[in-house]
């Protein structure tokens, strides 16, 4: 019976993983889908969306997906305080959104709080997420309980973790970038900021779908695997 117990619970949270992997990549197309039916043009960022008919759909899986991290029980305290922190943040980019336009004064948010702060309260929590996701990819998926028995499946799924963490780092780094050489205005004009937060989103996403064994799944599982 305790067997049963044990295999039904590594099921569900190899299935937990990959409905988090399946919530991030589907957020950006999402999002379009929502924008190409409201005859809404594509935003600068998907944070934009948050000002759109799609603010719900933003919203809800951003919550949805901090929700699950939250209650996502790693193999030890570090993995559970960076999934539980990195839910939070979610929560805080959800609840608090970017600045629509610069000058604008009306309160943002379903906390009603000054945009600028808003704003900053966002970026924060935007660019903490996305880095302890990367830390978590490239750092704590990659874990075994014996490396020297590390099956060929197991190593491939490693190279994609740290791929997709690397991505994500380079891309935030990317961001800074352009933010500097093109200022807020420009990155606001045009929709380069929606592209790279959606191959970040894809990076995070494909991570956990792996983490989930979707691909290069073991022939045989045990409890004491970490994935």
């Amino acid at each position: 019976m305790f067997g049963k117990r044990t295999k039904d619970v590594i099921i569900s949270y190899k299935n937990l993983r990959r409905l988090i992997g399946i919530l991030g990549i589907s957020l950006p197309f999402l999002c379009i889908l929502g924008l190409l039916i409201t005859w809404t043009p594509l935003q600068p960022s998907i944070s934009h969306c948050y000002y759109t008919n799609v603010r719900d759909v933003f919203v809800g899986i951003m919550i949805g997906v901090s929700m699950f991290l939250i209650t996502y029980n790693g193999y030890d305290n570090t993995d559970d305080w960076v999934t539980n922190l990195t839910g939070i943040f979610g929560i805080g980019l959800a609840l608090c959104p970017c600045l629509y336009e610069v000058g604008t004064k009306i309160s943002a948010g379903y906390l009603n709080l000054n945009p600028v702060i808003s704003n900053l309260i966002h970026v924060t929590c935007a660019s903490l997420f996305f880095l302890l996701l990367a830390y978590n990819s490239i750092f704590l998926f990659t874990k075994t309980n014996n490396k020297k028995s590390m099956s060929i499946k197991k190593k491939q799924r490693n190279i994609v973790y740290i791929t997709c963490g690397i991505v994500m780092v380079v891309l935030m780094l990317l961001l800074v970038v352009l933010g500097i050489i093109l200022g807020h205005e420009t990155l606001n004009s045009e929709p380069i900021v929606f592209i790279i937060e959606s191959f970040m989103l894809f990076a995070f996403g494909i991570s956990w779908l792996v983490k989930g064994e979707t691909i290069f799944r073991d022939k045989v599982n045990t409890a004491n695997s970490n994935g």
